[in-house]
């Protein structure tokens, strides 16, 4: 009986058991959004490095090219692309080109965004360093897709500038690589099968860093217009705009007026929701921007310049003012995989 007595005492009974697994599990709930929380913090962290890197390097671009780019105040390009010419002076990449944010370095010249002008520009087009097109021999500038091949007849590459990123640093991967899917409305991706394989700079959640650059000579009356237009004629907009939605809205999405009704919803990166710059609002005033936080005007929109302005008169008007209007936006969604929520990473 002793014995028995003793067998019975070294194991344990099924509420012991269930007590430790309740225990177990109330410090496994109590743990699991401490360390989910670590880990964003970590990846904000992160994605707050790369941006300041990318800035950086784009800073770098601006002191050896600011010439070549003044329209973007020196930075490179985040939609429209400048021309070239070839050895008679014939346009082989056209300003509608330009104006349709196509890419001279693939035959097909397809539509991109921002986010695929970041590394080319910063990296050359196979991240070996940028060609600058002034630099092309004159019998080779009608075919900007062959510039980043080998010569045909001596087998050598054209030179390149510094390169302003390591690409072996960077996050990178291929557009159809993203996570989740692309929009289903091919205005946004029409050339796909000719852009998917270009890369895009990744924060440290996996979702592509976007670029926006600003536009040299832009007006306060204007802050965002969302398409780019050929004879650069913005008279009815109040003047050329410092932003254009239209630079990203593939991944963003877009809506024709600021309530978001008649939206193309933009990259959807698995959680779902719809970015909140999808919205343009181009036609919004300072004192309207309030009513619609959701826009893309008001998330570029500088409230520090208006509050700078009533500290000092009451009765003063609010001019519109863009955040970093003389330089560029970089923007990570952040945690929620939404571009224009408050956990965004940025350069403002």
């Amino acid at each position: 009986m002793h014995t028995n007595r003793s067998r019975r005492r070294g194991g344990f009974t099924l509420v012991e058991l269930l007590t430790v697994i309740f225990i177990i599990g109330v410090l496994i709930a109590i743990l699991v959004p401490s360390l989910n929380a670590a880990r964003r913090s970590a990846k904000t962290a992160s994605s707050s490095a790369i941006v300041r890197s990318i800035g950086t390097g784009l800073e770098m671009f601006k002191g050896d090219h600011d010439k070549d780019h003044q329209r973007t105040n020196g930075y490179p390009p985040s939609f429209v692309h400048p021309m070239l010419l070839d050895k008679n002076g014939a346009q082989v990449f056209t300003p509608q080109d330009g104006a349709e944010g196509r890419y001279p370095y693939l035959q097909q010249k397809p539509r991109v965004y921002g986010a695929h002008l970041l590394p080319l520009m910063l990296m050359g087009a196979d991240l070996n360093g940028y060609i600058r097109p002034g630099s092309v021999p004159e019998d080779r500038r009608n075919e900007p897709w062959e510039w980043y091949l080998p010569d045909p007849t001596t087998g050598q590459l054209l030179d390149r500038s510094t390169l302003y990123l390591d690409p072996s640093k960077m996050r990178m991967t291929a557009t159809e690589n993203l996570p989740g899917f692309a929009p289903t409305d091919s205005s946004l991706f029409p050339d796909w099968d000719q852009m998917k394989q270009l890369p895009v700079l990744l924060d440290a959640f996996d979702t592509p860093i976007l670029y926006y650059a600003s536009n040299r000579g832009a007006s306060t009356r204007n802050l965002v217009e969302d398409m780019h237009k050929l004879d650069n004629n913005y008279a009815d907009e109040g003047g050329p705009p410092f932003y254009f939605h239209q630079d990203n809205r593939g991944f963003t999405g877009y809506a024709t007026n600021p309530s978001g009704s008649d939206l193309r919803e933009g990259w959807n990166f698995g959680k779902g929701g719809d970015h909140r710059i999808a919205a343009i609002g181009h036609l919004l005033t300072a004192d309207d921007l309030h009513d619609f936080p959701e826009t893309f005007a008001y998330w570029v929109h500088d409230e520090g310049a208006h509050e700078a302005t009533e500290n000092q008169s009451g009765n003063a008007p609010k001019p519109l003012r863009a955040k970093n209007a003389d330089s560029f936006i970089l923007v990570s969604p952040g945690a929620d995989q939404l571009y224009g929520t408050p956990d965004d990473v940025t350069n403002f």
